[in-house]
């Protein structure tokens, strides 16, 4: 794929599809012997490696804000059967090897720019290696596994010195554990996470038959992606890009003010809590039939509804929503572990009061147009819009959509390893950069699940949950007539409205 924006023939192949399986999907037509094509030679490489401008952003943050955990990224796993923990270490450690990106860290310069310092793979510190933990004597070791969760999960990385990586296992009994992963965003997203359960498992198959683990030969590494990333800036292709953002993003609200129960505070936790959503399969149905008459994907209309509930919500008419996109763009890329993705500030102008229908055109329209630009980074964006800094608020979109084409919206990538069943294993962290985040997932039943994350700072459980059932009404509503204009979608239920009554009619007396 050449450094250029897509055609508009490749966004909509892609848009409409389930990119969020892109590397998973990869991994396993590689593993199952179907060679990728030839990948073309990196450049060489300067002696300090610079950052991707996502990964450059992440790292300044880190440095106003070192006691933050914002950007970790944890996940653990129960796994039940015979495991064999030294085969599982040795797993890691392979795929540590592989992926130099596990064990980079950034220190800075004498300018203090940062650059990327990879730690060699075997002399590196053991926080890259399974650490182990035995259980098996403490009075309750499912809760005691819980909390090392919780505490590993809560590490905050120095990531001028340590790598982004740290592993542990906990034995809670006979054929019992929780594995433990945490990484720093800086090196991690969630196509990341397919790819390293794809490849500890195939590792761990291959140690435990004695056998040299047959995962394909890395082409490039991170590093090579970051400095192809940096070179775009110079071509007439991001200028073109950077003007598309300037022109579409310049007259949208770059502050979104959702009702809350709460002051924002100077600093956030980012502690978030989570509601359920629900659509159910009749509804949905309707939802998937509106796509294919409007040329959109199912992500697309959601979308739609999602940003008029948000215009309802706040009175504002112009406004934009963050959307995840996958950097990814070249196929050396697609089986490599890192921080690819990225968000697309996704606007919409809703003022003329627009019937549903158009409102997925223009979700179609701004989706395809946003992923045609993409090779311009969020960071830089902002930079060009300079809004207001504040770091209370996520720049330019205090909002977030995503919807899954292939899973539930909560769902996370197992392992497989011969002899046990693995299971998500809870530990209660929840985060969130934004307000709020719309998580959804397409099952395969027919329903759309998920669940909306909230800043535990703004706002209560009870208005999350009211949230979901305004869109879950307002879904509902426009599915059955997507006619209806943006004023006059229903979003309270009858019980809802029955509430309202009672209360206004109390407070009369």
């Amino acid at each position: 794929m050449s450094n250029s924006p897509h055609s508009r023939a490749e966004v909509e192949q892609n848009v409409t599809g389930d990119l969020s399986d892109a590397a998973r999907a990869l991994m396993e037509r590689r593993l199952a012997g179907l060679a990728a094509p030839a990948q073309e030679a990196p450049a060489l490489r300067p002696e300090r490696p610079p950052l991707a401008p996502g990964q450059r952003r992440l790292w300044f943050i880190h440095q106003l804000s070192r006691d933050s955990l914002a950007y970790n990224v944890p996940t653990a796993y129960r796994l039940r059967g015979r495991l064999d923990a030294e085969a599982l270490d040795r797993a890691v450690r392979h795929v540590v090897r592989r992926h130099e990106v596990l064990r980079t860290c950034y220190p800075a310069d004498e300018d203090g720019e940062p650059f990327q310092r990879v730690l060699e793979a075997d002399t590196a510190d053991g926080r890259t290696l399974v650490v182990r933990h035995d259980l098996g004597s403490v009075p309750d070791p499912v809760a005691e596994a819980l909390r090392l969760a919780g505490e590993e999960a809560d590490h905050r990385f120095s990531l001028d010195s340590e790598g982004p990586l740290r592993v542990w296992l906990a034995r809670l009994g006979q054929d019992d554990h929780v594995l433990g992963i945490v990484v720093h965003h800086i090196a991690f997203d969630r196509e990341s996470l397919a790819i390293l359960a794809t490849e500890i498992s195939a590792a761990y198959r291959a140690e435990t038959a004695a056998e040299k683990p047959g995962l394909p030969p890395i082409e490039v590494q991170y590093a090579d992606f970051a400095a192809w990333q940096r070179g775009l800036t110079d071509t007439a292709e991001y200028d073109r890009a950077l003007g598309f953002w300037r022109d579409t993003l310049r007259s949208l609200a770059h502050v979104l003010e959702l009702p809350a129960d709460h002051e924002r505070p100077k600093e956030p936790t980012y502690e978030a809590g989570e509601a359920a959503i629900r659509i159910e399969a009749e509804t949905a149905d309707r939802l998937r039939a509106l796509s294919a008459e409007r040329g959109a994907s199912l992500f697309m209309t959601c979308l739609a509804a999602f940003q008029g509930l948000l215009s309802r919500y706040t009175g504002v008419p112009d406004l934009a929503v963050g959307c995840p996109v996958n950097g990814r763009v070249k196929v050396a890329y697609e089986g490599l572990i890192g921080f690819f993705a990225d968000s697309l500030p996704i606007g919409v102008r809703l003022g003329d009061d627009p019937p549903f229908r158009s409102m997925v055109d223009r979700a179609r329209e701004a989706l395809l147009s946003a992923h045609a630009h993409q090779s311009v980074p969020f960071d830089r964006i902002v930079r060009e819009l300079s809004p207001l800094r504040d770091i209370s608020r996520n720049p330019l979109v205090q909002v977030w959509f995503d919807l899954d084409a292939g899973g539930t919206g909560t769902a996370t990538d197992l392992l497989d390893l011969p002899g046990v069943s693995a299971e998500y294993f809870a530990e209660g962290r929840v985060r969130t950069r934004f307000d709020a985040e719309m998580h959804l997932g397409d099952r395969a039943d027919g329903t759309i699940t998920g669940r909306l994350l909230y800043a535990r700072d703004l706002f209560e459980v009870a208005t999350a949950e009211s949230f979901c059932e305004h869109y879950t009404n307002f879904l509902t509503a426009v599915a059955a007539d997507p006619e209806l204009r943006l004023s006059r979608v229903p979003i309270f239920s009858a019980r809802q409205l029955s509430t309202l009554l009672d209360d206004w009619s109390a407070g009369g007396d």
